[in-house]
């Protein structure tokens, strides 16, 4: 600025000089309107006269000379070589200048040039400043247009972002609809395993005899040829006591299909004793023909009676009573071994009316209120059951005769707290005619299997229940079922009480008996009806750990010996058997 100042000391002095050069001549104005007002007021508003701050009115209405115009545009080229000044001793960017106001000044230097010559100015050097300051807008311009292509690419790249982001974002929208889709899935799966039930019970025992150290027990085992015996206990004729795992039941059970009125059911057993062998297979159809209706195909408990359908885990005695057990297992304290020689009696040998029959192959229509399809629930039902007759062997079965067993069961509550139930049977057995004729069995006949029974279970209002059942009718067949005999007539029954001691106690008793030849006059191997009749007097307590575990101790003792034909010695033993036993339900 030193050097502007010089110029102007310099021109200072020289005004006389330009006095005299103009001398002739009287300084003329700038007329109003002239375009120089307006940008001289364009630049003052700009900052860009020296030392006249921004104003918004830098003439007012006063009109000046030529000469004036021209210190004014020398002032705003003084402004000019402050900014290159700043610019040169701190490294710092110029203010800013448009292109439009580097064209004013311009302007005004030509159309000044003559008052700015007269004044001093070096106009050569305002021609550089102006062209230094162009080329610096010039790359500012670049600059600018440089940053704004960084900003059109940014903005670019932030829409191709914003385009990636919102594709991300419809990508795990897609993924949450997806997730979504499959946890409607795996709930609709859950709901549907979640209706299927998996339930059963284990039974393990400790078994033993109150009359074992006799002839009737082996001590070391005793029966078949290999290094092992064949007789296993606690049983007559091996040892008097032992452990077992009496029943191990399994059921897999639930709806089938979408309409909620079919189901299945399929239970398997495996105790230690046998093989594993199917209990239950069936399919059931509710409101098939009917409201309240249900028709059951395939292998399930036959509906005749109360103890012959019901399960022993809620019974309170371990085995079913003698004339409606299906298993010798009821029979443990009387002799029930048999010939393995069709056709030939064994004296004094005893098999229940229902052997094999605690399930049955066949078809079933039931009618009751409730929905149920099985006896042992209250209220009033209906059972017409068609089926093989024939039970079920771990081995396996099929019909053994050609011909269908059929059961029909109604059932009903009386006053609340009665229970009665009457059940028929009409069927066959298959049984040879006649006993061996040298050496050569003869061959099957059908002796009549037909049945009546009637039960009643009472529970009383100080909570102990009362439960009679009877069977009667013909069963022509003698009583270890080896031979036919013609219009043989059986007969069971029972009476059993159950009350509640504490609400995790309770005792039991039972009386059992079983004629399975009750008429004067029939004979099998030589023995008539009392010779064969079978008489218990049962008794336990049954202890509830909590809902799952029960504890049973039980004493079933035999009122007639273990062998009636017998004429002395320990075959007319009364045996008594008892049984310490834990049941877990699952």
């Amino acid at each position: 600025m030193r050097r502007i100042e010089a110029v102007c000391a310099v021109l200072c002095l020289a005004n006389s000089f330009a006095t005299l050069r103009v001398a002739a001549q009287a300084p003329s104005d700038v007329p109003q309107g002239h375009w120089a007002y307006a940008a001289v007021e364009d630049l003052a508003s700009k900052g860009l006269i020296k030392g006249y701050p921004p104003s918004g009115d830098f003439f007012g209405k006063r009109t000046v000379t030529r000469y004036e115009m021209a210190t004014i545009v020398q002032r705003v080229l003084a402004r000019v070589d402050d900014l290159l000044a700043k610019k040169a001793d701190k490294g710092a960017e110029p203010q800013a200048v448009s292109p439009a106001q580097l064209d004013e000044v311009r302007k005004l230097v030509a159309d000044f040039k003559v008052e700015l010559a007269v004044i001093g100015t070096d106009l050569q050097k305002v021609k550089d400043q102006i062209g230094e300051l162009n080329e610096k807008v010039g790359a500012a311009r670049q600059t600018a247009d440089a940053a704004k292509a960084a900003a059109e690419k940014a903005a670019a790249d932030a829409a191709s972002a914003q385009r990636a982001a919102d594709q991300a974002k419809q990508g795990v929208q897609g993924t949450i609809d997806a997730l979504s889709e499959q946890r409607t899935r795996i709930d609709a799966v859950t709901k549907t395993v979640s209706q299927h039930k998996i339930s059963g019970y284990i039974q393990t025992r400790f078994e033993s005899y109150d009359t074992g150290r006799t002839s009737l027990f082996s001590p070391t085992g005793a029966g078949g040829t290999g290094q092992s015996p064949s007789i296993g206990g606690p049983a007559v004729g091996g040892p008097y006591y032992g452990f077992l795992a009496r029943r191990v039941r399994l059921k897999v059970s639930g709806p089938i299909g979408s309409a909620g009125k079919a189901d299945y059911g399929v239970q398997i057993d495996a105790p230690s004793f046998t093989a594993v062998n199917t209990k239950e297979a069936y399919t059931n159809i509710r409101d098939l023909v009917a409201k309240n209706t249900a028709f059951t195909l395939g292998q399930f408990a036959p509906p005749f009676g109360w103890e012959v359908p019901t399960s022993s885990a809620t019974r309170e005695a371990p085995e079913r009573s003698l004339g409606f057990s299906d298993t010798t297992a009821s029979s443990a304290v009387f002799k029930s071994s048999v010939s393995a020689t069709g056709g030939v009696v064994t004296p004094g040998s005893v098999l229940p009316l229902f052997i094999n029959q605690e399930f049955d192959q066949g078809a079933m229509f039931s009618w009751g209120p409730r929905g149920t399809f099985m006896p042992g629930n209250i209220g009033t039902q209906v059972y017409l059951m068609a089926l093989n007759g024939g039970g079920t062997v771990p081995a396996g079965i099929r019909n053994m005769k050609n011909g269908i067993d059929w059961i029909l069961r109604g059932q009903t509550t009386v006053l609340g707290r009665l229970d009665v139930g009457v059940s028929g049977y009409y069927g066959q057995i298959p049984v040879r005619a006649t006993p061996p004729v040298g050496g050569v069995v003869a061959p099957f006949v059908n002796g009549l299997k037909e049945l009546a029974g009637v039960d009643l279970n009472y529970r009383s209002p100080w909570k102990t229940t009362f439960r009679a059942e009877y069977v009667g009718g013909v069963y022509e067949v003698t009583p270890d079922r080896a031979l036919y005999l013609q219009n043989n007539h059986a007969q069971a029954w029972y009476l059993s009480l159950r009350h509640p001691i504490t609400p995790k106690l309770e005792a039991a008793l039972k009386y059992d008996e079983f004629m399975p030849i009750s008429q004067l006059g029939k004979f099998a191997g030589g023995f008539g009806r009392m010779d064969y009749i079978r008489k218990t007097l049962q008794g336990g307590l049954l202890y509830s750990i909590d809902e799952a575990t029960r504890l049973r101790l039980w004493y079933a003792k035999g009122l007639t010996p273990y062998d009636p034909t017998a004429p002395s010695g320990p075959l007319r033993t009364r045996l008594g058997l008892l049984t310490g036993e834990v049941q877990i339900r699952f």
